[in-house]
This record gives C-alpha cells, sequence and structure tokens, in this order.
C-alpha cells in the first residue's frame, strides 16, 4: 500500500446478536419508499424524499433502542460531486458503530432499475462482506392483488428474483399506509436472525496512514470534506 494511503474496513464482530442497539441502514432508489419505511419503524415524520444528507433518527422498539439511517439514492444524477463526496463520509461516519442490517428497497409494482448498482456502490464502499447483511424490504404491498410468493414466482420478474437471490433471499414487506407495531416486530425478528447468522453486527475498521482530513477514508478525494456530523432536523 502506497504511503499516505487509508483502508476502510467492516467486519463481523464479536457483539452479542442480542445487542439492545439495533442499527438499520436504508438505501434505494428515489420513489423506492425508503424514506417513508424510515418514517414506518420510527412511527413518525423524520424522513422525506430526495434528501441529499444522510440523517438519522432513533425510537424504541420493545426492549431495543432502534437507530435507522436514511440514505439519499447514490445514483441519483442530481447530485454533483461534492454532495456524493460529502454523502460518502456521512454514511462512513453513521455505519462506524456497526450496523445490524442493510435494508434495499425495492417497489413491488416496478420494474427493478438500479438496485444492482447500489448494490455495487456498497460493497465498493464498505467491503463485499457488507452483502450478509443486506436484506431487501420490498414496498408498495398493498398494490398487489396476490401474495408476495406468487408474485415472485411470475415469470416477468425475473429481475426482482435475481436481485433476491444476490441477497441470500433475505426479505421483509413493508405496508407504508398503516402503522402496526407487527410489521416493525417482524422486521427486526429478521435482523436479529441475520445477526445471528453472521456472529454479531458489521462494524468498521478504519485505518489511517495520512493527518490528512480529506485522506481519512479511502474514497476521498483531493478536496477537503465538509462534517459527515451534521444532521438533519
Amino acid at each position: 500500500m502506497a504511503e499516505g494511503s487509508s483502508v476502510t474496513e467492516m467486519s463481523a464482530s464479536s457483539s452479542s446478536p442480542d445487542d439492545p442497539v439495533i442499527r438499520i441502514l436504508l438505501m434505494g432508489r428515489n420513489g423506492s419508499g425508503k424514506s417513508s419505511s424510515g418514517n414506518t419503524i420510527l412511527r413518525e415524520n423524520k424522513f422525506e424524499e430526495h434528501e441529499s444528507e444522510v440523517c438519522e433518527g432513533q425510537t424504541q422498539i420493545g426492549e431495543k433502542q432502534v437507530y435507522v439511517i436514511d440514505c439519499p439514492d447514490v445514483l441519483d444524477p442530481d447530485l454533483n460531486k461534492e454532495q456524493l463526496e460529502k454523502m460518502k463520509e456521512q454514511l462512513v461516519s453513521r455505519c462506524s458503530a456497526g450496523l445490524s442490517s442493510v435494508l434495499l428497497t425495492v417497489p413491488l409494482q416496478k420494474p427493478v432499475q438500479n438496485e444492482e448498482e447500489i448494490l455495487d456502490f456498497m460493497k465498493s464502499l464498505f467491503g463485499p462482506e457488507v452483502q450478509k447483511y443486506i436484506m431487501i424490504l420490498f414496498t408498495y404491498e398493498y398494490e398487489l392483488d396476490q401474495t408476495i410468493t406468487e408474485h415472485l414466482k411470475q415469470k416477468d420478474h425475473a429481475d426482482i428474483q435475481r436481485l433476491l437471490t444476490e441477497c441470500g433471499g433475505k426479505f421483509h414487506c413493508f405496508n407504508n399506509r398503516i402503522k402496526t407495531d407487527d410489521q416493525r416486530q417482524e422486521l427486526l425478528h429478521k435482523i436479529e436472525g441475520k445477526m445471528l447468522e453472521n456472529g454479531g453486527k458489521f462494524i468498521m475498521k478504519q485505518i489511517k496512514r495520512s493527518g490528512s482530513k480529506a485522506n481519512l477514508f479511502n474514497f476521498s478525494r483531493e478536496s477537503p470534506a465538509e462534517d459527515p456530523d451534521s444532521s438533519c432536523s
């Protein structure tokens, strides 16, 4: 490795899957129901679509303290270079405490678009091990006139089937028009099961080889980044 370079890695921690803190990262394209799903988990209207910054909210579900990180569409063509770099630093900063799950929101009634590219972005930023923590969160389930299983078996949904296979076959469905605890509790149960399989959370390991903040992360570019700890109201 060249002098002055840096590495950002994430790996499964030795923390217990019974950790009282659950940290969820929401990824997805604009219009996928990502921010609405975050609001369903939080039981409040914390997030808005088309945000250009990473936002975070928290809530209590049973005995679990749940943190939800809402990431903008990383492939939004309206994001300029500076916004994208700031977003990457915000992502690393907010995920540095560990991730219990990465939820990729996919609308059931729309064709797959840039979801596979979003997965590639995640693996490029955090490393290939992040794949073990990714779960598909299907949205707009209320628009279906059949069960999710029947829907996925249809031949014209081969793109969704392929995406689901890439994410280990793990998925959950959200109806963001209702705010019941059942779908939140079921989601947490699936996340905890995934953590049990993986041996704990996904923890970031940072190796800093330069005193320059701009070189702190392997994705950083030449210009200094803005404060990654800024939050949304």
